[in-house]
């Protein structure tokens, strides 16, 4: 019985001996693993917010420098990539500038120019908001035999954008308390710089929002006075905050926005444009009596016509009652083409005679130098002379007139252009 006993507290002492033995014997994280690397690259920046600037664009605006990497062995080559994007979109490969350094180089730099370029071009930021980018230098290890664990060092600065005079619209409203509802203003089909309207505004105030990529702004007058100039060219800017024209009493008004020229004129019933007159004389006889014509629409005749007369269905631009337009759209799709004139009137009478587009005044082709008649091709496109009379020369010149979407006819300015849409 003894015996037993002894024999079991021996193979219990085995068994814990043992047990030691594989406690002993697990694995130590922190006696095997290698240490760890000491890093020794650090980023500065020259500034954690900049402002761009305008006036000197091509001058460095921000400068990151960086110092080596951690030094290994001959057997690997240290290459730095640097990057820059704005705050947001992760470094993505549309956005990111990803640049690999030349060896020896450890800073990168940028001008007012590069920024503000990349800002509306590659990262399609909204105009005059501020924003912030990220940088990043990576310092990568390659030709060993073991790998070494990249550095990366990031760092972010808040940009202060140029405040750019904007003086684009995707669209473009009237508004206040002067407008029974927000209306919004058209460009002219003759010129994409100008947006006009012409109709009913009540006393109140007059606002004109505009909306671009996304941004509300208000076209404000320049001088800061709410003061009608009626009928007069003034200067407006572009503003966050709306500043309001005065509309004195209620009526007709008319509304023209040079977005290029950076203007607006307003025009009350008193001071408005004026439809184009003509006074002439049947076929220019000086023996017969004048007739004066208000020019609302024109009569096109000749070979492009089939020698028939056409009536063209004109319209008047918003921006001048002297521009008019044939717009094909407005047509059924048809379009004129071909040698033609284009007459004032299609029937008229004078003292008990009448008259037809023959012997009335006309728009045309330029006479020759020496003031004969002559036929000009028109080339789209390209704004051409328009020259009028009711004399024979200037009734048997011809136009020939390209086919188009728009054939747009300035009486004040005396020009013609046939175009298509853009």
């Amino acid at each position: 019985m003894m015996h037993m006993t002894k024999n079991i507290i021996t193979a219990a002492a085995a068994t814990m001996i043992l047990s030691m033995g594989f406690v002993s014997c697990a694995w130590d994280p922190s006696e095997h693993d290698a240490d760890p690397v000491a890093e020794t690259m650090d980023l500065e920046v020259s500034s954690d917010s900049i402002s761009l600037d305008e006036n000197d664009l091509t001058a460095t605006v921000l400068t990151f420098k960086w110092t080596p990497a951690h030094s290994v062995s001959e057997d690997f080559i240290v290459s730095y990539t640097t990057k820059l994007d704005v705050v947001g979109n992760n470094f993505g490969s549309k956005t990111a500038l990803i640049t690999t350094e030349d060896a020896g180089v450890y800073e990168r730099s940028y001008t007012s120019e590069q920024l503000n370029n990349w800002a509306n071009q590659r990262w399609s930021l909204p105009v005059n908001k501020e924003f912030s980018l990220e940088f990043r230098v990576v310092a990568q290890y390659a030709g060993g035999k073991t790998f070494e664990m990249p550095e990366v060092r990031t760092a972010t600065v808040k940009v202060h954008p140029i405040k750019v005079d904007i003086f684009a619209a995707d669209n473009m409203y009237i508004d206040g308390t002067a407008s029974a509802e927000r209306i919004e203003l058209e460009k002219t089909i003759e010129d994409n710089n100008v947006y006009a309207w012409h109709g009913n505004l009540s006393a109140g105030e007059l606002q004109i929002p505009v909306l671009f990529e996304g941004q509300s702004y208000y076209l404000v007058p320049k001088d800061g006075s709410s003061a009608l100039h009626d009928g007069i060219v003034s200067d407006v800017t572009m503003k966050e905050a709306p500043t309001s024209w005065n509309i004195p009493s209620s009526g007709q008004y008319r509304i023209v926005i040079n977005m290029a020229d950076k203007n607006i004129c307003i025009y009350s019933s008193a001071t408005d444009m004026k439809p184009r007159s003509v006074t002439f004389r049947p076929n220019g006889d000086m023996t017969k009596s004048e007739i004066t014509m208000e020019v609302s629409d024109l009569y096109a005749y000749g070979g492009g016509t089939g020698w028939g007369v056409k009536t063209l269905g004109l319209k008047a631009s918003q921006a001048d009652p002297q521009i008019l337009i044939y717009d094909a759209s407005e047509h059924n799709g048809a379009k004129i083409s071909g040698s033609m004139k284009f007459c004032v009137s299609r029937s008229f009478t004078i003292d008990g005679v009448s008259y037809n587009q023959n012997n009335s005044y006309c728009f045309t082709c330029p006479l020759t130098a020496e003031g004969g008649q002559q036929n000009i091709t028109l080339e789209i496109g390209k704004t051409g002379e328009l020259h009028g009379g009711a004399e024979r020369n200037v009734r048997n010149s011809y136009y020939t007139i390209p086919s188009s979407d728009y054939l747009i006819f300035n009486l004040r300015e005396e020009t013609i252009l046939a175009k298509n849409k853009e």
